[in-house]
């Protein structure tokens, strides 16, 4: 991976979505998909950290035993163990040496662009926020909650039984299709993504959201093109690439409810680039984004209830301040993620750049 794309997937990491349970360990130990000639692409031997180890695990209710591997926390699922027990369909290009995963509505493909797998979902590219594969003697291990969800799973951990549970996700009857405007050139490297949905049975909804998410797709180019022209331009006498970036991730999309943010990541020269997410949640029965008391069930002491969890999660977690928490805003930026809601803040709001973006995880039974 070049210095860029290195400094771009750092930031970018701090992005990912929250972590499964450290105990989640499930992969594949039959032989899977051929291993990428290039050994920069990803590890062919068993890399420093990276630990096998068999779990019982419940699929749809029903038990199998498969080997699995886990490193720095990351849990890492086999391509082989996907196509047999998932039903999911594994595939190598041996000529491009792409890797892709196939489900009832997505393709999920992998592709080496320097030196590193770029992921990619029915048209859309993903950011750099999840782990390469890992190549063990001829079989491919993918990170396994990244992956999974994607592909529309829910993992779950059962404590009592020490088990992963996976079952299929219930899912908004829509798909999402991708748009995507870009302008790169030598110096220059800018990308805006974002989403529009389609297949939706209210049309008048579909619409509504759709021009919505449009409008802000086109701000964020015209915000673009005006930070390539105040950095210079083709001008641009940085070391590397002048950089905007502006991808997006969906957090929930069931129960009438479409959740996402935009992740934008800017670079103009320094030893990294800055970043940030800007969400949006909306009612598919209305079309209507909520605001965050809607979110949290319209309770009226919603400010209290996050204010006691934040303090609580940073005192437990020891995260390092620049200056000490008070309160969230009214409109504190949110988004939701399964059964919770997560508050975030912007970098150096709070913290220091090295902590991320700090993001507090409530769960919505807190606010009943």
């Amino acid at each position: 991976m070049n210095n860029k794309r290195t400094r771009q997937y750092e930031g970018m990491r701090r992005m990912a979505g929250l972590p499964l349970a450290a105990a989640l360990l499930l992969g594949a130990g039959v032989q899977a998909i051929p291993a990428a000639s290039n050994a920069a692409y990803a590890a062919e031997a068993v890399p420093a950290g990276f630990k096998l180890q068999t779990l019982d695990v419940v699929i749809g209710g029903r038990a199998v035993s498969v080997p699995g591997g886990v490193m720095s926390g990351q849990t890492y699922i086999g391509l082989a163990f996907l196509s047999k027990e998932l039903r999911l369909t594994a595939g190598w290009d041996a000529k491009t040496k792409v890797i892709s995963v196939g489900g009832k509505s997505k393709k999920l493909s992998m592709k080496p662009v320097e030196g590193a797998y770029q992921y990619d979902v029915n048209g859309h590219r993903l950011g750099y926020a999840a782990e390469q594969p890992i190549i063990v003697k001829g079989t491919t291990y993918l990170p396994l909650r990244f992956l999974l969800e994607q592909m529309d799973y829910e993992i779950g951990y059962d404590t009592a039984k020490k088990r992963v549970t996976i079952k299929e996700a219930a899912r908004n009857a829509l798909t999402l299709a991708n748009r995507s405007i870009e302008q790169t050139k030598d110096k220059v490297e800018m990308t805006v993504q974002y989403p529009q949905l389609q297949g939706f049975a209210d049309a008048d909804v579909q619409s509504k959201i759709n021009t919505l998410l449009a409008a802000e797709g086109k701000a964020y180019e015209t915000a673009g093109l005006a930070f390539v022209k105040d950095f210079g331009g083709e001008e641009w006498i940085g070391e590397y690439s002048l950089t905007y970036d502006v991808n997006y991730t969906v957090t929930k999309n069931d129960g009438g409810l479409l959740s996402l943010h935009f992740d934008v990541y800017t670079y103009s020269g320094g030893a990294h680039g800055m970043y940030d997410l800007q969400s949006h949640t909306y009612d598919l029965k209305t079309g209507k984004e909520l605001t965050l008391q809607e979110a949290a069930g319209g309770n009226a002491n919603y400010i209290a209830i996050v204010n006691e969890e934040i303090k609580r999660q940073i005192k437990a977690t020891d995260l390092p301040l620049i200056e000490p928490f008070t309160t969230i805003d009214a409109d504190q930026r949110f988004y939701l993620r399964g059964d919770a809601l997560v508050v975030y803040f912007g970098l150096y709001e709070y913290t220091p750049y090295a902590a991320g973006i700090p993001e507090f995880v409530i769960p919505l039974s807190k606010f009943k």
